[in-house]
């Protein structure tokens, strides 16, 4: 009796085996992905906020004070610009003449709002800021909720500092 011969192709068992595979190496990829993809968004509010610290410092080597483009001292009586955090998606810069005054051109589309309060020395700072009230201050912020899950997180800045502050450090740097 002669052998069989084996048709050429996959068996069911090995289509099944190298589907799992790919399944496997998907899940590990997607998040790792969205991490990257975050982490861009993320790079905005950075850059926005990193030239609101210069335009402020320029501000006050001109003016001899900080400007306070979004009020003064609390962040909830705070204008933030835009009104709403944007989400997922960006929302048109709707700019306004004290972020023109402070010297911040419209950076476009943001998925951040963004305020920066002020104050000369003797007012309150934002309680959460840890600025003193003997000088002049200021204290620049940026909200973003890039999943629009409705779970917004923080960066912010302060005078006299080089640091920048993010509220969700224990989650990746993002919600």
């Amino acid at each position: 009796m002669a052998p069989q011969r084996r048709s050429a192709g996959f068996t069911t068992i090995e289509l099944l085996i190298g589907v799992a595979i790919v399944g496997i190496l998907a899940t590990l990829a997607v998040p790792t992905f969205k991490s990257y993809i975050y982490k861009g968004r993320v790079s905005e509010a950075v850059t926005v906020l990193n030239e609101i610290r210069t335009r402020q410092e320029t501000y006050r080597s001109r003016y001899g004070n900080y400007a306070a483009v979004s009020g003064g001292g609390d962040w909830a009586a705070a204008t933030y610009t835009p009104a709403t955090v944007p989400g997922a998606q960006p929302v048109t810069w709707p700019g306004g003449a004290a972020w023109e005054e402070l010297g911040l051109r419209s950076p476009g589309s943001v998925r951040f709002r963004y305020a920066t309060v002020a104050g000369p020395p003797g007012s309150t700072p934002p309680p959460s800021s840890n600025l003193r009230n003997r000088d002049f201050w200021y204290a620049a912020q940026a909200e973003g909720d890039l999943d629009a899950d409705g779970t917004s997180f923080l960066l912010e800045i302060y005078s006299g500092s080089r640091l920048m502050y993010n509220s969700a450090v224990g989650q990746g740097g993002y919600e």
